[in-house]
């Protein structure tokens, strides 16, 4: 019998939890996330070599992968 509750509290534990994982963004989502930012401030700060190009790049792939869904 205790096998059986161990077994239903271990089940429910590992269930995935609704809403969940929207606050828990996929390492891939943050870094990206992370590096629109950098980049950003780096064009804020004058560096305008490539930047835009690449910033662009990276906006879009944060697009494509729906990472938009998360909070940060």
């Amino acid at each position: 019998m205790k096998a059986l509750w161990l077994g239903l509290a271990l089940g429910f534990c590992l269930l995935p939890q609704p809403g969940s994982s929207k606050d828990n963004p996929t390492a891939e989502c943050s870094w990206l996330y992370d590096r629109i930012a950098t980049l950003e401030q780096a064009i804020k700060q004058g560096d305008e070599l490539g930047t835009r190009e690449e910033l662009a790049r990276w906006k879009a792939e944060f697009k494509k992968k729906a990472c938009h869904q998360y909070d940060y």
